[in-house]
């Protein structure tokens, strides 16, 4: 575009143009373009890339568009450009082009746009302004480059359009309820039973009583939701409990209780549910004021009980003999959530939610069948993709045990032996119980029956100091796989000592920690230049989302979050430790989330579809599948995944 504007012209007239022309600087996440703009030229980008986007103050902004290097910003108005310079009147020979300066004057205005631009990192473009093109329109090269443009990205908005079309035909919003928003079905704060902190009790149950209503109370003071009190409040802290019933009502309140905005979906309400075993909501305005409230018997109401809500009742008490059903009923309700198109996130958290009542019951039930309770407190944790809330089918088992010390009795030996012998036998019935439910054993005897994976508190220490020490390859395998660890099951207390053990033994880690990042170092993710410009010229038609993306970025972040101080949590948590310790921006913390959400779908979709149709199961995704958007998609979500493995690899 650059050589087009000042092709065939003079030394003089060239630097008119030019003059005419100007090139601007923009850094990442200002806006290029705004809806309101008077857009009087386009933007030819020289270098960084940009996002159309739908901006929205009510809900997610809905990026149509990436923008890269070599691309015009601007081609919505393109249309305004060629009414106000071009005749509607028929050539009388075709052959012989109509310039600007023999167009009538009439000016038709531009339609208001709904759409800005902003660059999505450093952004160098050059405007040409309309006068330009209207000057220069005599240049065939710069006709055919804007037909080029034009009809290159009306191609990819149909071809968009249809696919959101086709996605949307698959979900009939008159039978299926999880499209529908929690003002659609909650009972709406005129009717919602309120009370202010300083009511008492008996104030309360009256109103209560008279409202005929058995669900939950909020307390709301000066237009803020203090707590809540639901009827089994009353039941507990009342009616068994010590409380007078002329106290106040914050003594025996919920104080600050999990809400969700009314525009939220039903989907979102069912999984803040599940996951923090609650039955009542506060429902917010945008204000974050009271709207009303939203209770589980209002989304049975709204929709007929789910296959997830009937998992997680039956996961509580499920006999061992049901164990190998229940595979079959979580994957039915994978199913629906994919079907439904349940954002991935949403999605991998019901379902691990469930997962892990799933091995929380198999540890209940190898436990009993114990001759003995435990002779000492012990936790289980989980490794892997289910530490990492990643699961969506069941994967070969991974996970480890800890027990407690037994220094305080009086025969350590023998006390010692016992727990030994204990734990021995209880993480075999383990390794069996979710063999039975699904897990396969693991091929690198990564579980707690292995004495590697199972020791004291003590015996855990010298291990996790033996690899930081000793930093071969193999400890530092063992560690990568360690050290994305999650707590399933046991006692609190002793989760709180262990964690305490890994941050004291990381304190002089640094060669340990230098060593993991050089075997990332080996490992780059693809770049935007190559290899991953190739892939999507199409000279490579395969990328393996598990090896070259998912991984580098697990093992980067785990990484970077070690450096820190950061020791335990899923990836979504780390990322937002690393950003209350101010490692990670705002911005690249919330871009960083919705890339892995991207990476995460395809791999999980990819993967399930396999699956479905009984085939082995990989992570290779097929480019040549995808479409233009979804190759710009995928190509934006993996250089922001490299810019953190860089930013990591920047440390050493």
């Amino acid at each position: 575009m650059l050589h087009l504007l000042t092709k065939n012209l003079t030394q003089a007239q060239a630097i008119k143009i030019n003059n005419q022309c100007e090139i601007f600087h923009y850094n990442q996440d200002d806006i290029i373009l705004h809806a309101a703009d008077n857009r009087e030229g386009v933007f030819f980008v020289l270098s960084g890339m940009a996002e159309v986007y739908i901006p929205s103050q009510k809900s997610r902004e809905e990026v149509l568009e990436i923008i890269k290097p070599n691309e015009l910003i601007g081609l919505s108005n393109v249309h305004h450009f060629l009414s106000n310079h071009f005749p509607q009147n028929i050539q009388i020979d075709p052959k012989i082009p109509l310039y600007p300066d023999q167009v009538s004057k009439t000016q038709l205005q531009p339609y208001p746009s709904l759409i800005q631009v902003r660059a999505i990192d450093d952004l160098e473009a050059l405007f040409i302004p309309f006068t330009v093109l209207k000057e220069r329109w005599s240049e065939p090269g710069i006709r055919d480059f804007l037909l080029d443009q034009v009809s290159s990205r009306l191609h990819d908005v149909y071809h968009s359009l249809a696919e959101q079309i086709n996605m949307n035909t698959t979900i009939n919003p008159v039978s299926d309820q999880t499209v529908l928003r929690v003002q659609d079905f909650m009972q709406p704060a005129k009717s919602t039973v309120q009370a202010n902190t300083t009511d008492t009790i008996q104030s309360l149950a009256e109103n209560l009583s008279r409202n005929n209503t058995k669900t939950a109370a909020v307390i709301v003071d000066n237009n803020i939701i203090h707590g809540i009190i639901t009827i089994s409040d009353f039941l507990h802290r009342v009616i068994t409990g010590s409380k007078g019933t002329q106290e106040q009502v914050h003594t025996i309140m919920t104080e600050k209780p999990i809400t969700i905005p009314s525009t939220a979906y039903y989907y979102e309400a069912l999984t803040t549910m599940i996951l923090n075993g609650i039955k009542h909501l506060p429902v917010t305005t945008e204000d974050n004021r009271l709207a009303g409230i939203v209770t589980l018997q209002d989304l049975l109401q709204a929709k007929q009980p789910t296959d997830i809500l009937q998992n997680t009742e039956t996961l509580k008490n499920i006999a061992k003999e049901n164990l190998a059903q229940a595979k079959q009923n979580l994957y039915a309700t994978l199913n629906t959530m994919l079907q439904q198109q349940v954002p991935i996130i949403h999605t991998l958290e019901v379902m691990n939610t469930l997962y892990d009542q799933l091995v929380h019951r198999c540890i209940e039930l190898s436990i009993k069948e114990m001759s003995t309770e435990p002779p000492t407190k012990f936790c289980f944790y989980l490794m892997g993709s289910g530490a990492r809330k990643e699961q969506f089918l069941l994967t070969d088992q991974d996970h480890f045990l800890v027990y407690e010390d037994d220094t305080n009795k009086k025969s350590d030996t023998h006390s010692d032996h016992i727990a030994t012998r204990y734990f021995t036998d209880l993480a075999e019935k383990i390794v069996a119980n979710l063999e039975i439910a699904g897990y396969k054993r693991c091929k690198g005897d990564m579980m707690a029956s292995n004495p590697i994976w199972r020791g004291t508190l003590q015996q855990w220490g010298s291990r996790i100091h033996e690899w930081t020490l000793n930093a071969t390859n193999d400890r530092l395998l063992l560690a990568q796989n360690f050290f994305s660890y999650r707590y399933i099951f046991g006692d609190n207390d002793l989760h709180y000592q262990f964690q305490q053990k890994i941050i004291n033994s990381l304190d002089r880690a640094k060669i340990f920690l230098y060593r993991l990042s050089q075997l990332e170092r080996e490992n780059p993710i693809p770049t935007l230049e190559q290899p991953l410009r190739s892939i999507f010229r199409r000279n490579k038609k395969q990328l393996d989302l598990k090896k070259e993306v998912l991984f580098p970025y697990h093992h980067s972040l785990q990484i970077l979050a070690l450096m820190h101080g950061v020791t335990y949590g899923t990836p979504i948590d780390k990322i937002d430790q690393l950003h209350q310790k101010k490692i990670l921006s705002e911005n690249f913390q919330k871009d960083l989330k919705a890339s892995i959400s991207t990476i995460l779908n395809y791999y999980v979709r990819n993967r399930y579809n396999q699956h479905q149709r009984g085939e082995e199961l990989t992570s290779t995704l097929t480019l040549t599948t995808l479409s233009t958007r979804e190759k710009e998609e995928l190509m934006l979500s993996i250089r922001l995944i490299k810019e953190l493995q860089n930013h990591m690899l920047s440390y050493y």
